[in-house]
C-alpha cells in the first residue's frame, strides 16, 4: 500500500502513516475501514478529491481552542495532527479542542480515541459525513450518519473505547455483509418499497438506513453535524452533499487530561467497579459474555496477529490491479 501511494504522488512520509493505520485498521478488525478501502482512497487521491501533500493550517485560537483549516488533505493526516496538537493543549490546559475544516474521510474513527489513550488522556471526538440517512420520518436522505468516538484509559491498557455511527449499520458494515452474502443482524434500513429489512444490498441501494435508536439518533446525527460545522466554520451535511465525493467534512477533536482534577488511581478504581458491575449482569439466553466498549478489538487483534489478517479476495484483487 505505501509503494502505491507513493506512485499516485503521495510523499513518502504521509504513505507511510496512512498505509500503516489502513492495515492497523484491518488488523484490528475494522476491515471496512481499512484494507478493504484502500482503492477507494486511490481513487480519490487520482481525481484531486484528496490533495496528498497538503498539511493543516492554523485559522483563529484561543486559549485551550484552536481551528485548522484542512486544504483537502488525508483525512488520516489531518485527524492525527488535530488530535495530537488537542492532546498538546490539554497537557497545558486540562483540556484542547481542535476543529478541522475542509478535510477527507478519517477512515476509522476510533483511531484519534486510541491515539489520546496511548498518550493517557480521555477522548471524545466527531465528524460529519455526506448526504447518508434520512431524518426520522423522511424518505430522503439530509443527515449523515456522523459517527462519534468516547475513548477513557485504563492504567493496564485494557482501554475502554465506543466509535459509532449514528446509523443503526455503517456503510461499510452493510457493504462487507453484502461481499459476505450475509443478511444484518437485526433491521438495518429500508428498501426500495419502504419497508424495513435486514438486507444491506437494498439499504444501500436506498440509502435509507435506520438511524440508530431511531428518532434518537437522528437527532444526535443532527446535533453532531451543527458541532462540527459550526466549530470548525467548514461544510455542514447540507454543503458537503453537494460535492461530487464525500469531502471537505468538518470535525472536532477534545483531548481530557482528567489526572490533573482526578488520580489516575481514583479514576481506574471508578472504571474496574463499573466494569465488574457491567460483566455481572445477568445473560440473555444465547449470550455468552458481556463485554466493556474495546474489549472485542483487543481479542480480534490477537487473533488476526496470530492467524493472518483476513481479506476479500475481491478487494485484494482491486488493491493489485492499482
Amino acid at each position: 500500500m505505501n509503494d502505491t501511494l507513493i506512485s499516485h504522488g503521495t510523499p513518502a512520509d504521509k504513505a507511510r502513516i496512512v498505509a500503516y493505520e489502513m492495515a492497523r485498521n484491518s488488523l484490528e478488525g475494522t476491515y471496512t475501514h481499512g484494507i478493504n478501502r484502500f482503492a477507494r482512497l486511490v481513487r480519490s487521491v487520482d481525481s484531486g478529491t484528496i490533495v496528498p501533500s497538503a498539511e493543516p493550517e492554523l485559522v483563529a485560537s484561543c486559549g485551550a481552542m484552536s481551528r485548522y483549516e484542512g486544504h483537502m488533505g488525508f483525512g488520516i493526516i489531518n485527524a492525527i495532527f488535530a488530535m495530537d496538537r488537542a492532546i498538546d493543549l490539554a497537557s497545558e490546559h486540562g483540556i484542547g479542542l481542535v476543529s478541522l475544516a475542509h478535510s477527507n474521510h478519517w477512515l476509522r474513527a476510533a483511531t484519534y480515541g486510541y491515539r489520546a489513550l496511548e498518550r493517557g488522556c480521555a477522548a471524545i471526538c466527531f465528524t460529519n459525513t455526506t448526504n447518508n440517512m434520512p431524518a426520522w420520518g423522511a424518505t430522503d436522505s439530509r443527515l449523515g450518519n456522523n459517527p462519534f468516538v468516547m475513548a477513557f484509559p485504563r492504567k493496564n491498557g485494557q482501554h475502554m473505547i465506543v466509535d459509532s455511527a449514528m446509523s443503526q449499520f455503517s456503510y461499510g458494515a452493510l457493504e462487507v455483509a453484502r461481499l459476505a452474502g450475509k443478511q444484518m443482524s437485526v433491521a438495518a434500513g429500508f428498501d426500495k418499497n419502504g419497508n424495513i429489512t435486514t438486507d444491506p444490498s437494498a439499504v444501500l441501494e436506498t440509502r435509507r438506513p435506520l438511524s440508530a435508536g431511531y428518532w434518537k439518533g437522528a437527532a444526535m446525527s443532527f446535533m453532531i453535524d451543527i458541532f462540527s460545522s459550526c466549530l470548525s466554520g467548514g461544510f455542514p451535511v447540507a454543503d458537503i452533499a453537494e460535492q461530487k465525493e464525500e469531502s471537505a467534512l468538518s470535525q472536532v477533536f477534545i483531548a481530557i487530561d482528567y489526572r490533573k482534577i482526578v488520580g489516575e488511581d481514583e479514576a481506574d478504581r471508578i472504571a474496574e467497579r463499573a466494569i465488574e458491575y457491567l460483566k455481572g449482569s445477568t445473560k440473555a439466553e444465547g449470550t455468552k459474555e458481556i463485554v466493556y466498549p474495546g474489549e472485542r478489538m483487543m481479542r480480534v487483534r490477537e487473533e488476526n496477529l496470530r492467524e493472518g489478517i483476513p481479506v476479500d479476495e475481491r478487494v485484494w484483487s482491486e488493491i493489485l490491479s492499482l
